[in-house]
């Protein structure tokens, strides 16, 4: 499994701009994807799902409370301990970049 441990990354969006921790671990051989997202944004849950991983990139789905029954994508490449990014939403038609991502523990 690649990728696991704890991730920082900046993001720019329209409802929040600034860094989102991630934790990516292994529960029974499949990835478990935790996001950490800051008190402005604490009801907000997200779940992934469809999580393939090739060669150092993760690739993967997700819904979010804010926008139930929209569907968002996911494409991380790792590099050692940092990783560059973009996150598509398709039906708003944007890719947002996920940007100084960086790992800050095992």
């Amino acid at each position: 499994m690649i990728g696991l441990g704890t991730w920082v990354t900046s993001v720019n969006m329209m409802i929040f701009k600034g860094d989102i921790t991630v934790v990516i671990a292994d529960k029974d051989g499949q990835y478990d994807i935790d996001f950490q997202l800051p008190d402005k944004l604490k009801d907000v849950k997200i779940r992934t799902y469809d999580i393939v991983e090739n060669g150092n990139t993760l690739k993967g789905k997700g819904e979010i409370t804010m926008l139930p029954g929209k569907e968002l994508e996911a494409e991380v490449t790792f590099n050692g301990d940092t990783f560059e990014g973009v996150l598509r939403i398709p039906f708003m038609k944007r890719t947002i970049e996920l940007k100084n991502g960086h790992k800050i523990s095992d």
